[in-house]
This record gives structure tokens, sequence and C-alpha cells, in this order.
């Protein structure tokens, strides 16, 4: 860190998170505004606080029916505060109201074993046969039955009541850009604070979201494509990569899942794979020829992100004589070429 931000940078941030803070006493569901607050609890180390935040616009999120977007935002407050209890349940209960009953089963069975760590083994083995009925074949619940001190009473024990269910309303979506951009107008921010954008994508995302969140079936290309999408923006981009090679795999919306897998791919480092999937997509039959440029583009910009400025150069121009006001072409081919 420089000194620089060593003298201010906190400070700066500070001043931000108190902002964010006194805006939400406002306005305590604001997706924008706990989405800018999560991230900077993160960026301060403040994990906890940047979990709670995170499980908080997830339920916002799962309320209004987007449940990819909800699921990733669990999955990252666990990634953050991986032995908190709420997350996992939260995840369980989302997964449960969709019909997915393994994945479930899988997230009682981490809430159990967790609740078991901390001394709690009662009420851990009351999840664990939460488990066991969503998914008896499940492994790990028939280990963990088996090693239990479980009195028969015990199993017959209702269910703590740890958080409430998500109370999801009819999938009717209003415009949430709107609301937000309505929202947004009425604050009054400190001037000298950053922008309060979501940086979870809301115009990029939202929209495919909207069109599936309803949909049931795990193996749906359809759900896994905007989980994928719900991931990235999210920054999970482990899991967008698995959810975009599940899309693959189905044999379904193809051409804009390589795509999707292969920035991703590079966003992660991984160019080698990066060009694999770019390479697939453009040779797909589905692909028309102005789909084809734009996987040129992306597959120049891994060259570039690989520091092959040749490769990536030589692309560029040949897209531009085709195509000579395709996105930044030329200003990259400027920059590449040692002219800015």
């Amino acid at each position: 860190m420089s000194l620089f931000d060593n003298l201010f940078g906190k400070k700066k941030e500070s001043k931000d998170i108190r902002t964010c803070e006194s805006a939400l006493e406002k306005r305590p569901d604001d997706p924008v505004l706990l989405k800018k607050l999560g991230d900077l609890y993160l960026k301060t180390g403040r994990h906890e606080d940047a979990s709670d935040i995170y499980v908080r616009l997830g339920d916002t999120y799962s309320s209004k029916g987007f449940y990819p977007k909800a699921i990733a935002l669990y999955k990252q407050a666990i990634k953050i505060n991986p032995g908190w209890e709420k997350p996992h349940e939260k995840l369980a209960e989302l997964y449960k109201v969709q019909g997915f009953s393994r994945e479930a089963a899988t997230q009682y069975v981490k809430l159990s074993e967790i609740l078991e760590r901390h001394g709690e083994n009662d009420t851990a083995i009351l999840y664990m046969q939460k488990a066991s009925e969503l998914d008896p074949a499940h492994t790990t619940v028939n280990k963990k039955a088996q090693s239990f001190d479980v009195r028969e009473k015990g199993m017959m024990d209702p269910l703590p009541k740890l958080s409430t269910q998500p109370d999801v309303q009819a999938t009717n979506f209003y415009d949430l850009n709107n609301e937000l951009d309505k929202e947004i107008q009425d604050l009054n921010i400190d001037a000298s604070s950053e922008n309060l954008v979501d940086e979870t994508g809301v115009d990029s995302v939202f929209k495919a979201i909207q069109e599936s969140a309803a949909t049931e079936g795990k193996d749906d290309p359809l759900f896994l494509y905007n989980m994928g999408l719900a991931y990235r923006e999210t920054g999970l981009l482990d899991d967008a990569i698995e959810s975009f090679n599940k899309v693959v795999s189905t044999g379904e919306k193809l051409f804009d899942a390589y795509i999707m897998l292969g920035i991703t791919y590079r966003e992660q480092g991984m160019f080698k794979e990066s060009l694999t999937s770019l390479k697939q997509g453009a040779e797909l039959e589905e692909a028309s020829n102005n789909m084809k440029v734009g996987v040129l583009y992306e597959i120049a910009q891994t060259y570039k992100a690989m520091g092959d400025n040749a490769n990536a150069l030589s692309i560029f121009r040949d897209i531009q004589k085709e195509h000579k006001d395709f996105k930044d072409v030329e200003v990259e081919i400027v920059r590449l070429a040692g002219g800015g």
C-alpha cells in the first residue's frame, strides 16, 4: 500500500461506511446501499459485518423472487464467514422452496456440523433429521446419524426456528431498475463519497434472472445460465464457471454459455481454457457472422490479457477491415501499435 493510501485511504473508507450506515437507517432494505456497504466492510477487513450485509441483501432479492441472485449472495456470505449458521440455513430454505431437495439437505448437513462444533448437539441432531427427511440417500446423513448419541424423544422434537422462512411473493416482477433509480435520487449522500452505484450489474443480470427465477429443475439450462451470470456479478467466478460448464453439458444455449465461460476463464487468468471455449463457441452452427465477430473481439482481449499483443493486434485489425466502428477496436489498435 502506498504512503498516500496509508494516510488517506482508510479515512475515506471509514467516511463512506458511515455515510452508507446513515443512509441505511432510513432505507434498511435498499439493495444499492447494502451492496456498497458490504463491499466496504469486506475491503476494510470487517468480514463478519460484510457477511451479515450480504445475507440481508440476499433476503431482499429472495423476497422479490430473484432466487439465483439471492443464492449467490448467501454463498458469498458463507465464503467470507464459513462458520456462521445463518447463510447455510437461508440457502437450505431457498433451495427447499424451489424443490431442490438434495441441495437443501446438503445445507442442513453443513448447518448441523457447525452447530455440533459449537456444542449445540441437540439442535444439530434436529437439522440432521431434517436433512434425512429431504434426502434419505445422502451419505453424510447416514454416517452422522449413527455417530450421534440420540434419545428417541430428541429425534421427535420440533425443529428450532433460527430464522423465518422466505416470504416469497408472487413472481409478478416490477421494474427493479426504475425503483432503484427513484430511491437513489431521493438519497442525500455526501458529495465527497463515492457514487453509490449498484456494482452487482442490475442492468445486465436482472432481466435474465427475472425471466427465469420461477424456473424449476436444477438441470434447466436457462436457470443454470442465469445462475452463472449471478455468480459472475457477485464475484464468485469459480461457481460461475461451474454453472456455465453445466449449461454446455446439457447441449442447450451453447453459444452464450461458451462465450461467458471464455470470458470468465479469462478473468480467472485461465487463458488457455478461455481461448478454447471462445473458439468452440465461434465454431457452432448457430453462430452468425456478427456473433463470430463478437467472439473474435473476445479472443483478441484474451490474447491481450496474456501479453500476446501481436496476436491481439492482428485480430483487432481483421475486425476493423470488415467492421470499422465495432466497439473500441480502433482505440485498441492505436494502443497496441504504440500510439497511445
